[in-house]
Formats: C-alpha cells, sequence, structure tokens
C-alpha cells in the first residue's frame, strides 16, 4: 500500500507541474498592443515587456535627461497604452544682451517661446516664429519691448516697442535722412524710460544779391567856374549774386554760410567835375554872373519864371543839380540854350534847356536855384523874366 501512495503522489505532481508549466507558456505568448509616439510620430507595435522602459529600448529609443515620456519609465505595460517621447532641445537665447540657455521639448520657436514665457507679441526675434527647432537645438536673440519717448521735432510720443532707437523711430513713423540728428545713436538698443530726440535738418540753397556802391570821382574842369560842381556821369551802385547755404532745425534757420559770390553788374563811378575857372566879374550894368558868353539884356517874350532845387531825375536823364545852371520849359528841344533877364534889376543868366516844365499857368521857365540865384529873385520865388534862345 505504501508503494502505490508513493505513484499516485508522484502522478499527482506531474499534474500538477503540467498544469504550471502550461500557465508559464500562457503568459510567455501574451503580448500588449501599445501605441507609441515620438516628437508627434505615432506607430502602434505590440509587445511582451513589462515597463515603459523595457518597451522605448526594444524599439531603439534612447531618452535623456532632457526628453519628457509619459508615462513615466518604470510604468507596467497595459493593452492600448499610450507612450509619449518628446525630446529636448537646447536653446541658445540671447535676450536683451544677455546669454541665457535653457531647454525645451517644442518643434517651434513659437511653440517654445510660450512655453517659456517669452512669447510677448511685441518681442523682436531674429528668427522667423514659425522656423524649426531640429534635436540639434537653435541660436536666436530677442529683444524685449521698452517703453520709451520720441521727441520728433518737439512733439514727444510714447512708445512700447523693441529693438533699436531705429525701431522705436519706425515705429513713430519718422523716417531720418542722412543729414537729420538722431540721439543717441540709431543702432542704439532700448532701455526702459529711454528718451530718443529727432532733430529734422533741412539745407536750402539760397542766392542773395547785394549792391555794390559806385566810386565817387571828381575831375577838374576850366569850363566850370571856381566854385562850381557838376555832375557828368551819374553813380550807380553794381550787383553782387551770393550764393547761401541755409540750414533749418525743424524750421528754425540756425545758420547761413556764404558759398560764393559774383559780380554780375559793375558799378559805374559818380563823376563831378570840379570848377577851375575864375568868375567873370559883374559888368556895370548890373548884370549877375553868368555862364560866360554875350550878358546883355535879353531881347524876346516875356513870362514868369519860377526856380527849383530838389534832386530829381530830368527829362534829359540827367542827375539833376540845383547848382547847375539849368532851366526846364515845356517845348524847347533839350540842349538848348536860354538867356534869362530879370527886368527889375538888370541881371542876365544864360542856362541850358535840360528838363520839362513848368506845367502852372503863365510860367514858361522853371530855372535851377543857381540861375535864379545869379538873377537876384530867389526871394520872391517866381519873377516876370525876359528870355531869348540862342
Amino acid at each position: 500500500m505504501a508503494k502505490k501512495h508513493v505513484v499516485i503522489a508522484a502522478v499527482a505532481g506531474g499534474v500538477a507541474l503540467t498544469i504550471a508549466g502550461g500557465v508559464a507558456v500562457a503568459v510567455a505568448l501574451h503580448k500588449n498592443d501599445v501605441v507609441l509616439s515620438v516628437d508627434g510620430e505615432t506607430h502602434s507595435v505590440s509587445v511582451r515587456e513589462d515597463t515603459v522602459k523595457q518597451v522605448l529600448e526594444k524599439d531603439g529609443i534612447t531618452v535623456g535627461e532632457h526628453d519628457v515620456v509619459a508615462p513615466s519609465l518604470d510604468t507596467k505595460i497595459t493593452n492600448g497604452m499610450e507612450i509619449s517621447v518628446l525630446y529636448g532641445r537646447q536653446l541658445q537665447l540671447t535676450i536683451d544682451g544677455e546669454a541665457r540657455t535653457v531647454w525645451t521639448t517644442s518643434r517651434t520657436v513659437d511653440d517654445a517661446l510660450t512655453q517659456l514665457n517669452l512669447n510677448d507679441p511685441d518681442s523682436k526675434l531674429s528668427t522667423s516664429r514659425s522656423a524649426a527647432i531640429g534635436r540639434e537645438g537653435l541660436s536666436f536673440n530677442i529683444s524685449t519691448p521698452k517703453n520709451v519717448t520720441v521727441d520728433a521735432a518737439g512733439t514727444p510720443v510714447e512708445l512700447r516697442v523693441a529693438g533699436t532707437v531705429g525701431d522705436a523711430l519706425t515705429a513713430a513713423k519718422v523716417t531720418p535722412d542722412e543729414d537729420d540728428v538722431v540721439t543717441p545713436a540709431a543702432d542704439t538698443s532700448l532701455t526702459d524710460g529711454l528718451a530718443i530726440s529727432y532733430t529734422n535738418v533741412e539745407k536750402r540753397a539760397t542766392t542773395k544779391e547785394e549792391a555794390v556802391p559806385f566810386e565817387k570821382k571828381e575831375e577838374k574842369s576850366d569850363e566850370l567856374e571856381e566854385g562850381k560842381t557838376k555832375v557828368t556821369t551819374e553813380g550807380v551802385n553794381g550787383v553782387k549774386t551770393q550764393n547761401f547755404v541755409e540750414v533749418y532745425h525743424n524750421g528754425t534757420l540756425v545758420s547761413s554760410e556764404l558759398q560764393n559770390e559774383q559780380v554780375t553788374k559793375e558799378p559805374v563811378a559818380q563823376v563831378t567835375k570840379v570848377g577851375t575857372k575864375k568868375a567873370s566879374k559883374p559888368s556895370e550894368g548890373g548884370s549877375g554872373s553868368g555862364s560866360g558868353g554875350d550878358l546883355s539884356p535879353a531881347n524876346g517874350s516875356s513870362c514868369q519864371a519860377s526856380y527849383y532845387w530838389q534832386g530829381q531825375t530830368t527829362a534829359s536823364g540827367e542827375r539833376f543839380n540845383p547848382s547847375d545852371l539849368t532851366a526846364a520849359h515845356k517845348t524847347l528841344p533839350l540842349g538848348s540854350k536860354v538867356k534869362v533877364t530879370n527886368p527889375s534889376n538888370g541881371k542876365t543868366v544864360v542856362v541850358r534847356i535840360n528838363d520839362r516844365g513848368p506845367y502852372v499857368a503863365g510860367r514858361c521857365l522853371d530855372l535851377s536855384k543857381a540861375a535864379m540865384e545869379t538873377i537876384g529873385g530867389t526871394s520872391s520865388g517866381v519873377i516876370t523874366v525876359n528870355y531869348e534862345v540862342l
């Protein structure tokens, strides 16, 4: 009986072993379906591995300290599990001139900036926001917006802008040219509270005319009595053309610089004859000193004569000289010689007609002051005279 019992036990044990081995084989043959996503690219795999780490190793995926795996590496595999792997990417950033190294699992610059809380829409980047970030990483610069003031030609404008002074001017719709003044320089990086000054500089070419004074010359003449003078050539100012460059700051003239000048019209010198002839003596009949020649009383018509002394250009084109022995007549040819006698004292003078007038009823002659003085009529102003055309 004892021997039989042993056999039964052995058989029973063999059955038990067989059952246990069947369970092991069943477990070894069971697989789990897993969805594996690597940087957004997915594929399905059937695996017998127990953990996420084992599945990744079997699939040839190596992860580092900056990579993100979900669920965690030691998580047990279940059927239908989704495993996500996001590779870390190194970013070498220069933010407002300060270097900074960060890691991101984002695959575009815009997503990375959002992840890093740096995605201010007013920031300026040295690369496109849509640029891809490869596993090798990326380097770029970021200029964050600053609050600045742009004083454009006396009108201050407050702005929030990133970049340089030049960017701030662009935001203020100011376009400097090479003559304009910008302080600080256009390539200066912006800082909070920076005051920017823009001065509009305009250069204008201008032309001005300036008088060139005429010279005065005197020439001796033995045809005139001593003490008498006569202008034979009227002086005329010349013209000098000057070219300037004027500089305006915000519309206000700040400087004017002469570039060149040229005399465009030469002046005409004034020539004055100075008498050297000895004055003739009055005749016993009381004839006054005249212009020489026959000073006997005039035989001819009678009329009233006045005199004038104010300087003006005469009808003959010469400058009136009250010291010359001249007269105005309405019709006699210019240059005619006329003998004029004051019948009240017998004084006579010979005058040259160089002007037109007088235009007063009853008067025929308008004598120069010197001519009227010669015949002694200045105290009366208007006198009756006899005159004779020579």
